[in-house]
């Protein structure tokens, strides 16, 4: 029993380790832990993981706004920093696919300031729904065919974020 609750401590603290030093994966991490665990202990636990290490960077993200107010007035950087207001809520809602910048979207909602209880409330929604998609996937891995397929869908998860992300790169 001891040994569990460390572990899962543990998870608890990797995921929002992996929030705030963003190449670490989430979502192996998650995989991982949804084969030891299951799927209701880690979506609890690697969710408030999540949750918390994005709120963590939020304020962070608020922090290096204070600090650096007259970077962010500068006319190009004020026009990037616009353009990300206008699609904060669906940038957050992004999130929840796998494989997506979670890390630094979280980053730059503070930066910009997003409205902090739009951005805690899509977080929380997105943070256990990944976590429990990660989690049902990771339960699902039985052989390296199921490996492959798992491998598939997050694949394609990040390809169709980073399209609904990158996709209205070219709008002025």
């Amino acid at each position: 029993m001891t040994a569990t609750i460390m572990a899962l401590t543990g998870l608890f603290f990797s995921m929002i380790l992996q929030v705030v030093v963003p190449p670490l994966p989430a979502e192996l991490i998650v995989i991982g832990a949804a084969r030891q665990f299951g799927k209701l202990a880690t979506t609890l636990v690697a969710g408030s993981g999540l949750y918390v290490g994005s709120v963590t960077v939020y304020f962070l993200g608020r922090y290096i706004h204070m600090r650096l107010a007259r970077f962010f007035d500068r006319s190009k950087v004020h026009q990037v920093v616009q353009r990300i207001r206008r699609y904060e809520t669906a940038i957050l809602w992004i999130r929840i696919l796998p494989y997506n910048p979670s890390d630094l979207i979280s980053y730059a909602a503070g930066i910009v300031e997003m409205d902090l209880r739009k951005f805690l409330l899509i977080t929380a929604v997105t943070s256990y729904s990944r976590t429990y998609a990660l989690a049902a996937l990771g339960m699902e891995i039985r052989d390296a065919r199921t490996l492959f397929v798992v491998g598939a869908i997050l694949l394609v998860s990040a390809l169709v974020g980073g399209m609904l992300l990158y996709g209205r790169r070219s709008e002025k």
